[in-house]
């Protein structure tokens, strides 16, 4: 599955037009990608191993799909997270971190419905 990963990872940053160099947000970009496949292969009951190639951008378009229902940044890391709130007595400004990034993502919805329709061209019957 890591190579899977990392051929969809290539896939997202090109599609979002980030630099191979920038990978401090990567773990989070991986991780949301990760829980793509596995919806995936859930809906369509077949193994990393029979992974057809045709499904890679559905995967792509979906797992950008799922930051941006979750509301991530693209630049998200330890120190320069998202900023959940501004206070202006005493200023105080506070930031999301990873772990915060992880559960917005593992609380989103499974997928989109605009995807079953493609999903089902793959969709096999539960053996």
């Amino acid at each position: 599955m890591e190579k899977l990963t990392e051929r969809l990872l290539d896939k997202f940053k090109k599609a979002k037009g980030i630099n191979d160099e920038e990978n401090s947000s990567d773990d989070v970009f991986s991780f949301a990608i990760e829980t793509v496949i596995n919806d995936v292969l859930n809906y369509c009951h077949f193994s990393v191993e029979e992974w057809p190639e045709g499904i890679d951008n559905t995967v792509v378009l979906m797992t950008i799909d799922l930051l941006n229902e979750t509301a991530l940044t693209f630049n998200i890391s330890e120190s320069d997270g998202e900023v959940k709130s501004i206070t202006e007595g005493d200023f105080s400004i506070s930031k999301e971190t990873k772990a915060e990034a992880y559960q917005k993502i593992m609380s989103a919805p499974s997928f989109s419905k605009k995807y079953k329709r493609t999903l089902n061209n793959f969709r096999r019957l539960k053996r």
